[in-house]
Formats: C-alpha cells, structure tokens, sequence
C-alpha cells in the first residue's frame, strides 16, 4: 500500500520542519521530510536570521500573553517562552555560532537606540532580552540560520523529498492521522507515518484569495512564493479549529510588474516623509516598527470605501536619493533575480521611482493633490527647523527636511514576511480540532498557526519555528505507533 515510511512524516522544510525532524531523530525515530519546493529553506531562508532572547522568563511570558491579547493560551505562550529560551544553546549544539545583535543600530544613516523590546511600554517588556543571529558563510550578510540547520539535517542523513506537495491527510477510525498523499512527479504517492505528522508548511502569503477574506486587503508576499495555505487546507479537511487568521507582520514594500512578489521599501536616508492619495502623512516613519505597518495603511474611507493608504508614496529629495538604494534585495526571493542600484538612477530610468524638479509637477505624476503636497512637504520643513513633530510624533533627531530638488516619489504597498494564522496548536503542539481536543497524531509548528496575533515583535517567528519544532518533533516521536 505505501510508497513510504516512516515513524515521524514533515510537510515542509523550512526552519521549522528541521527543527521538528532533528527532535524528532534524536530520539531514534526514523523521520521523512516532504517538501512543496525544488530546495528547501522556506521563509526561515529568506529572513534576517534574527531570533528572541529573554532577561526574566516569567516576565516574558507577561509580554507574550499581553501582545496576544487573550487569543493565546498563557499555557502556550509558556511553553514557547521556556522552549526557546533553549534556542541559544541548542544552535550551538548543532554547530552554529552564536551573536548577539547591539541595541543600538544606524537607521536611515541615524544613529537610533532600540529597546529590547519591540513594544517597551507594555507589561514584561523588561523580560525581553536582547536579538541574537547565527553567525555563518551564508550569503545573507553573514547569516547563517538555515545554512546550520541544513547542513545539521543533511549530517543526519535525514530523508527529503522536494518537489512532493502533499494533497491529502490521511487517517484512520481510532488511529487518527496515518499518513499523507504526496505528487511526485507525474504520480501521487502514500506515505505511512507510524507515529505522527507534523505540519510546517508556512501560511498563506501567496494566496490573495485568503487575503482578502482573512486580512481584509490584497498583499504581495515577499519571501517563500510556495507559502499558499496548503497547511490550513489539510488540516481543515480533518476538523481543525483556526486561530489568528487576521493577524500578519507586514512592511512598507514595492510591486512591480516585472515581479510576482513584492520588493521590501528602505530608505538611506532621513529626509523623506510618507504621504497617502491626498498628500497627507499619516504615520511616524522613523518610529513604527517594520512588522506591524499594515496597521496604519489599513484605513478606510468610509465615506468612498477607499483604501486611501494603499497605495501610499514615499517623497524624498535628491540628497536622500543618492545616500543608497531604496529597495532591499540583499536577501529574499527579489535576491535570486534583481539587485537594486547603489543610487536608485536604474529604478528612476525604469519609471519605478518618478522624479521632477518641483513639488507640484513630482504631485501630478503620482495623482495627488498638488496644492496638498505642497502644503504638506512645507508643514514638514517648518517641523524640522523646530525640532518638533506635534501630530504623529516624530523623534527631532530623525527630523531632516526635504530640500534639494530634483524631488522624487515612490509607490509603495503593505507586502508580506509572513501570515500568523492556521490551525490552532496546543503547548504540545497537537492541532485541535473546533472542540478543543487533539487531533490525534497531528502537529504543527512555526508560521502555520502561530501563538502571535496582531501586535508581532520582530524575531518571534523563527524563535517560534525552532522552539514549537522541537516540541512537535518529540511529542510525535513519542507517539505509539499505529496498529496496521
């Protein structure tokens, strides 16, 4: 009957789905990973590489607990705390270097100091720790996160098979989940699992279908273009509850046709502000955290039922424009295919960013008010000559006034690292079915389903990966096996 097996089976190899099968063969099961794409990495391959670290574990949990707003678990949210607090030592273990990141960086050519916590001013933030990374060869400015766990899994002759998209779960009358349908090539293939399956297939980035009914908007994805909500169809089919379908880490990004995914947005420079279709600022653009920018685009005219944030406009004059590139294409899908030019005048050639000598003709070509415009680069000016930014707050420090021209804008969109929303997960990591209880021999960890919600810290999902990983890989490692 079957084509394979094993004790444990993983749908997806991403950072999640190789900490789930190292736990998993540490304990002497034998484990097969599947995998939708012709290589793996998923977005753990395409991300900054950066991870959580804690100063009080308990406080921790406080801020975790609080951010989620009462859609996770405490017992969740502990168990992910103490979990990856674990992380650290356990990439050493596996051969990884570990670093950890200053609290101070240069933003925009700024010098700013961050907080430990992405969101200081909530309960517990004093429990976050500083981020660390994994310091490596990888192409990713150093960083190595996905090179040490694939060179880890690779050492332990772990079985995977790419390019095998799973269609169907399979499952038993008192056995609960037993196995997986599998394409492989022209054919679809069974694959046994004696002990449990464990779904890490990442969210639904790609599927603007999704979007649009879960998050309200369409998105572009800008990391693993594999990431379609295979996992929340399969588990669905069995009765799975979801949870946290709404919530997402999104950032200010481009789209461009060239492209099927989207290109993320940064500035070199301070000199710029964010305007929306009538020529306002809306947002404090040095201060709002990268994860969380789909929140101040998500405005809706009530009385036109426009999105008049999406699309929204960078505007920016020519000191800015030659300090450094506008797009990030150092790393993520945009990497394989684009490099963005060090002085943004290939983007100018190619009519992505639109140029003019003034501020009314830059207004006609991006369909905004001139006289508005105008207004608002002035009122900016005058903020940055006091020092003083009354209405969205901006830091003084970060007030650097838009003056030689030529004068330049760029369209920009809330593009996606990546959904929090699937089936719902235990702190054992078992998906539950709507009424609460575990679907038996099925489990999940990383993006699909997530424990986070709306309010995203930066660094909690590849923490989240490692750490629910681990704890899927041993609780379906422990699972008896199936009996035929």
């Amino acid at each position: 009957m079957w084509d394979h097996e094993a004790d444990v089976v993983i749908v997806g190899y991403g950072g999640a789905g190789a900490a789930a099968a190292l736990a998993a063969v540490s304990t002497g099961a034998k484990v097969l990973i599947l995998e939708k794409n012709p290589e793996g990495g998923g977005n753990t391959k395409y991300s900054g590489g950066s991870l959580r670290t804690y100063l009080d574990l308990d406080k921790a949990v406080d801020h975790i607990e609080a951010l989620c707003e009462g859609t996770t678990e405490r017992a969740v949210v502990e168990a992910f705390v103490r979990e990856s607090s674990r992380n650290p030592e356990w990439l050493k273990e596996i051969g990884g270097e570990v670093v950890f990141k200053p609290p101070s960086e240069t933003t925009s050519n700024i010098p700013i100091t961050l907080p430990l916590a992405s969101f200081p001013t909530i309960r517990g933030a004093e429990g976050m720790g500083p981020k660390m990374q994994i310091k490596g060869s990888g192409s990713a400015a150093g960083i190595d996160l996905w090179g040490v766990l694939s060179r880890k899994v690779a050492e332990s002759n772990l079985e995977v098979l790419c390019s095998s998209p799973v269609k169907r779960l399979l499952a038993a009358k008192g056995e609960g989940v037993t196995g997986v349908v599998a394409a492989s090539g022209d054919k679809d293939i069974k694959v046994r699992a004696r002990r449990g399956v464990i779904l890490t297939c990442g969210g639904f980035e790609y599927d603007q279908a999704m979007h649009l009914n879960y998050l309200g908007q369409s998105y572009f994805g800008m990391c693993n273009p594999g990431n379609t909500g295979d996992g929340i169809r399969l588990a669905a089919e069995l009765g799975a509850d979801l949870w946290h379908m709404n919530a997402t880490a999104a950032a200010l990004g481009y789209k461009f046709a060239e492209f099927a995914f989207g290109i993320r947005h940064r500035m070199p420079s301070a000199g710029f502000i964010y305007v929306d279709q009538t020529g306002k600022r809306f947002m404090d653009e040095m201060g709002t955290d990268a994860h969380i920018m789909w929140a101040p685009t998500s405005y809706i005219d009530v009385k036109t039922l426009q999105r008049t944030r999406v699309p929204c406009y960078a505007i920016f004059d020519e000191d800015t424009r030659v300090r450094g590139p506008l797009g990030a294409t150092g790393q993520g899908k945009v990497s394989d295919v684009y490099q963005w030019s060090p002085d943004n005048s290939a983007e100018i050639r190619k009519g992505w960013i639109k140029a003019a000598d003034n501020i009314a003709d830059l207004a006609y070509q991006i369909n905004v008010r001139p006289d508005r415009l105008q207004m608002t680069v002035a009122q900016y000016n005058l903020q940055c000559v006091g020092g003083y930014d009354p209405e969205l707050g901006r830091s003084s420090n970060t007030l650097v006034p838009i003056g030689r021209p030529p004068y330049y804008a760029v369209e920009m969109r809330p593009c996606l690292f990546n959904t929090q929303g699937g089936p719902k997960r235990n702190s054992k990591a078992q998906i539950l079915d709507v009424w609460g209880n575990p679907i038996k021999r099925l489990y999940s960890a990383g993006e699909l389903g997530s424990l986070w919600h709306r309010f995203y810290p930066g660094a909690g999902n590849l923490s989240e990966a490692l750490a629910f990983g681990r704890i899927a890989g041993k609780n379906a490692a422990a699972e008896q096996p199936v009996s035929a």
